[in-house]
């Protein structure tokens, strides 16, 4: 075999391997994509992160409930004793002064607003 043979020999077969190396990236390129939309998914879940607190007050004429709460992860807020206006007043039917209770605050027109309310 001469030195041009072999080298064509090599540059077929490693063509060869490319060529199923590209096939097999474009056969997971959908599998890929579909692991993309869990994550999409997990960051969505990561977003409503639930806070837990104790109601310390209940305005409910005016929708707003106060909370000492642990941290506020989504929002970057320490611990602390914060009033909060509640996206939908029928969140404290059942809620008293002193409940447990987790809850998912954001930030919309510079105020916050619990948009999930439960007790514990």
């Amino acid at each position: 075999m001469n030195y041009q043979t072999l080298t064509l020999t090599l540059l077929l077969g490693l063509a060869t391997h490319t060529g199923l190396q590209a096939e097999e990236m474009m056969s997971h390129e959908g599998h890929d994509m579909s692991q993309m939309s869990d994550m999409q998914g997990m960051n969505e879940m990561t977003e409503r992160v639930m806070t837990k607190g104790v109601i310390s007050r209940i305005d409910a004429a005016n929708h707003k409930v106060g909370i000492k709460h642990e941290a506020i992860t989504n929002l970057k807020m320490p611990p602390m004793t914060m009033v909060f206006t509640l996206a939908d007043p029928a969140q404290l039917q059942g809620l008293t002064v002193g409940d447990a209770v987790s809850f998912h605050a954001e930030q919309q027109g510079g105020k916050l607003i619990l948009t999930r309310l439960r007790k514990q």
